[in-house]
C-alpha cells in the first residue's frame, strides 16, 4: 500500500541568494558537484509550491551555512519567515562548538522557539573538497567535545554528517554523549556505487546503529551521483531500515539541492514507491511519526 498520510520534510533550505557565501560568484568546487541550477533565491513560497501536492505538513529547515558570523542573522530570518507562512516549523542552526564563546551562541539561538538542533559538518576525507571540518577526527578534540557537552543542557540535538571512512571517530562521539540526541545526516553519505564503497557504508552505519541516541535520515541520496534512480533509492533505503529500523528512520529532502536533478514529486516518488512495501505502520514512521518524536514538532 502506497503511504497516503502526512509527511514532514525534516531535511531543507531556504534562501535569499544574496544572504548566502557560497551561493555568490565566482562559483567554488562543491562535493555535490555543478550547482549553477540553485545559485539563484530559492524562497518559502517555491518550497510550499514544491512539496504541499506530495503531502509535506510540516518541514525542518537545517542551515544553509551563510558563512561565518551570520548563523543567528540566518536562523531570525528563519523565524520571521515561519512566523509570516507557518513553514518551517523546525530550525536546525549553524554552531561553532569549538568556540570559547559557544554556550552564549547557544543561549542566542535558544530565543527562538523553533529552534531544536545544531549543524556542525564534521565530514572529512583526503579531496579538499569534502573537507568539513579541519581533520577527521576533529569530532574528539577537546575544544570541539566542550561545547558539544553543552548541547544536552540546552536541550538540543546534532546533526552528524560524516562519512563511512570516519566511522571511528564519530562513534567514540556518539558513546561518549549517550544523552545527547544525534542524527545521521544523509544516510552516512554513500560517496560510489561501488561494491567496495557500499560495503564499507553498510559497516559503518552497522556500528554506529549500536547506539539508541542515533538516529538516521535518509536525505541527499543523489549528491554524489547527480541525482537518484529508483534502483538506487531502493538499495540505499532499503539497507538503511534493515540497519536502524523503522523506528530511528527519519525522511528528508535535501532540497533544493536535489532539485538540480528532479522535481520534487519525481524525488519523493521514488521515496514513496520503496516505501509501500512496508507495513502502513512503517511507512508513517519514517514519513511523519520518528520526525514528530525527533524533532519535537
Amino acid at each position: 500500500m502506497t503511504y497516503s498520510g502526512p509527511v514532514i520534510d525534516t531535511h531543507h533550505h531556504i534562501w535569499l541568494r544574496k544572504d548566502v557565501g557560497w551561493l555568490a560568484d565566482p562559483p567554488i568546487p562543491r562535493m555535490f558537484g555543478d550547482y549553477f541550477g540553485i545559485r539563484r533565491d530559492y524562497p518559502v513560497e517555491e518550497f510550499i509550491n514544491d512539496v504541499k501536492p506530495q503531502g509535506v505538513a510540516k518541514s525542518v529547515h537545517v542551515t544553509a551555512m551563510w558563512g561565518p558570523g551570520k548563523a543567528l542573522e540566518e536562523t531570525r530570518w528563519l523565524q520571521s519567515v515561519a512566523d509570516k507562512h507557518g513553514f518551517p516549523q523546525g530550525i536546525v542552526s549553524n554552531i561553532d562548538l569549538a568556540d570559547p564563546e559557544v554556550e552564549a551562541a547557544l543561549k542566542a539561538q535558544k530565543q527562538f522557539p523553533n529552534v531544536r538542533g545544531v549543524r556542525q559538518m564534521l565530514y572529512w576525507d583526503t579531496d579538499p573538497v569534502r573537507q568539513g571540518a579541519p581533520r577527521a577526527d576533529f569530532c574528539n578534540s577537546p575544544d570541539f567535545r566542550r561545547g558539544f557537552a553543552l548541547l544536552e543542557k540546552h536541550g538540543l540535538h546534532f546533526e552528524l554528517q560524516v562519512y563511512a571512512g570516519q566511522v571511528n571517530q564519530a562513534v567514540e562521539l556518539i558513546k561518549a554523549f549517550p544523552g545527547v540526541k544525534m542524527i545521521l545526516v544523509h544516510a552516512g553519505m554513500l560517496t560510489a556505487r561501488t561494491q567496495a564503497a557500499i560495503d564499507q557504508w553498510r559497516a559503518a552505519l552497522t556500528m554506529m546503529a549500536a547506539f539508541p541516541n542515533l538516529h538516521v535520515k535518509i536525505s541527499g541520496l543523489g549528491m554524489y551521483s547527480n541525482g537518484i534512480t529508483l534502483l538506487q533509492a531502493r538499495q540505499v533505503i532499503r539497507d538503511v531500515i534493515q540497519i536502524f529500523g523503522a523506528g530511528r528512520t527519519i525522511y528528508g529532502s535535501n532540497f533544493p539541492l536535489e532539485k538540480l536533478h528532479a522535481s520534487y514529486a519525481d524525488f519523493f516518488g521514488a521515496y514513496r514507491t520503496v516505501l509501500s512495501e512496508y507495513p502502513e505502520i512503517d511507512q508513517r514512521r519514517v514519513f511523519h511519526d520518528n520526525a514528530v518524536s525527533f524533532y519535537r514538532l
